[in-house]
């Protein structure tokens, strides 16, 4: 039982510590998956509704929030108006954005740019 204590320790403390590598590993919550079609708010693939729409989203996001939001976005137009998909950015790595699952919202716009329905990651 204490040789079985002392090999969990000692591998629990050889995940903790620091290690040199040119690869720093990701935070185990955290993924650097490639979202091409996910796009700054600010990015000239928008177009000038698109880009309206998704300041829109961005505004409403932080002030839920309460703090300012990096995010990447992509712009659906629907029936309704938009369908806006937003994944957070909560760091990076090597300059890629991290992305945590569950790290996104649907928000759902009128035409007008009025938020009709927000449906949070899960």
């Amino acid at each position: 039982m204490r040789t079985l204590l002392v090999v969990l320790s000692f591998i629990a403390l050889l995940g903790c510590t620091e290690q040199a590598s040119t690869n720093t590993p990701l935070p185990s919550n955290a993924t650097s998956e490639s979202f091409d079609d996910m796009l700054r708010p600010d990015d000239p693939h928008f177009s000038a509704e698109e880009r309206r729409i998704v300041w829109r989203v961005q505004a409403y996001l932080e002030k839920n929030a309460q703090k300012s939001v990096d995010a990447r976005y992509r712009v659906k137009q629907t029936n309704e108006g938009f369908e806006v998909f937003a994944i957070f950015i909560r760091g990076y790595s090597n300059g890629r954005p991290l992305t945590s699952p569950g790290g996104h919202v649907t928000v759902i716009l009128h035409s007008d740019g009025n938020v009709i329905r927000y449906i949070p990651g899960e």
